[in-house]
């Protein structure tokens, strides 16, 4: 049951000196305020580079071609070789942890394209159906190219944000419009929106996409491929297949297995990883510079209320000789210190959040920051890391309350 009266009195001994209580609370308040805005910045970070990746599958990777480093079974160093659309149904085949596999054509750069009296230069590339299941876009208008546009090579194409941006107007709806691509017209049968930065070959927003199929055989690529894009399950290790992708493109197209150069690859598991190992780092040294400011002030608490136990030692002693317990004595010093600690803490914890909903009104998202907040639960983690904090700082000063005897009181008098 809540006793008033022994709120009333604690609260009167808080106050009994305003300005000494006022510096201490000064000390808690600045060091919760720190530890939130440290939080919130490294959220901040967090969530700006986490978005330069986006919706790619962070378990996917990427394969390429390039020039052999070591001779092998009569062929000479510097051998360029390529990817080709078998590749794709062989991986497929020999590798059952393949959840999604997809053929990229770079089909040019800075390729002139031209809507009626507006034009741009726009990077082309060439995907096949299951692309978009590796990378997740926002589709703005119409959809994505799909079985038939590969089968049939169609002369179609979807188009980035910013190409619809510069050929159209906003609002238009540019599905089945045609565009001049390098002198080619393709029917528009999307628009989409790239949900990060990752960038495979050049800025999706200004990449104008065409089957790929319809790129091998529109800019004389036979069957070749320039990248192949491949997701795996959940729970299998893409640094494994990995591997087992270098060994089995080695073993066809006869390249030494101990040629590191050869085969190129990059997976997105790794930057992910990169991230992760990087903010884990950040979030430690977050908690220790602002569990260590908050720390001083809770010293600074712990401070002022052994003063204060000294300077009452008449009173706490003849509260012993009228019949006090020391658990009495313990709980109202205990009780001191955490609401003072509790007080100054949830001031520091409400103007560093009002400082940090300011940060994100004014400082747009960027690529490398972003919604500086800190969540609900971590909110309530600073709530109890303010009760432990005023918990530890009335531990020393409870101590020392039971220490005085009633003898003292009379001494002291």
């Amino acid at each position: 049951m809540f006793d008033f009266n022994l709120f009333q009195e604690i609260w009167q001994t808080i106050t009994r000196n305003k300005t000494r209580s006022l510096i201490t609370a000064f000390g808690v308040a600045w060091g919760m305020f720190m530890f939130v805005i440290l939080l919130g910045i490294g959220k901040g970070f967090e969530t700006g580079l986490s978005q330069n990746v986006g919706d790619v599958a962070t378990n996917s990777m990427f394969i390429f071609a390039d020039r052999t480093s070591k001779p092998y079974k009569g062929f000479n160093p510097g051998r360029f070789w390529e990817l080709s659309n078998e590749d794709i149904t062989l991986l497929k085949s020999e590798i059952p942890e393949i959840k999604n596999i997809s053929g990229i054509l770079f089909a040019g750069f800075n390729k002139k394209t031209t809507y009626k009296e507006r034009s741009g230069e726009f990077f082309v590339k060439g995907e096949d159906e299951n692309y978009n299941k590796i990378e997740d876009r926002k589709v703005l208008y119409g959809r994505v190219i799909n079985f038939w546009d590969v089968q049939e090579k169609r002369k179609v194409c979807v188009i980035g944000d910013q190409v619809y941006d510069q050929l159209f107007d906003p609002g238009t709806d540019p599905v089945g419009k045609s565009i001049s691509v390098g002198g080619i017209y393709y029917a528009i049968i999307g628009v989409v929106k790239p949900s990060g930065h990752v960038n495979i070959g050049g800025d999706g927003g200004s990449t104008i996409t065409i089957p790929s199929t319809t790129a091998q055989q529109l800019y004389n690529h036979g069957n070749t491929l320039d990248m192949i894009a491949i997701e795996v399950g959940p729970k299998t290790k893409i640094q494994n297949i990995e591997k087992k992708v270098e060994s089995i493109l080695k073993v066809k197209y006869k390249i030494a297995p101990d040629d590191e150069k050869a085969v190129g690859s990059f997976n997105i598991q790794e930057v992910f990883l990169m991230f992760h190992y990087l903010f884990v780092g950040i979030n430690i040294l977050i908690w220790i510079v602002g569990i260590g400011t908050l720390l001083a002030g809770v010293i600074g608490i712990s401070n002022i209320m052994l003063v204060s136990v000294k300077e009452r030692t008449h009173e706490i002693g003849i509260k012993r000789a009228l019949g006090a317990k020391p658990k009495s004595i313990t709980t109202q010093i205990m009780l001191e210190s955490l609401t003072l600690t509790f007080i100054a803490g949830f001031v520091g914890l409400f103007i560093g959040l009002l400082v940090l909903v300011g940060m994100e009104a004014v400082i747009p998202p960027s690529e490398g920051f972003a919604n500086p907040t800190i969540s609900f639960t971590m909110t309530l983690i600073t709530i109890l890391v303010i009760i432990i904090a005023g918990l530890l700082s009335g531990i020393l000063p409870a101590m020392n309350s039971i220490k005085i005897k009633p003898i003292d009181a009379i001494r002291d008098e």
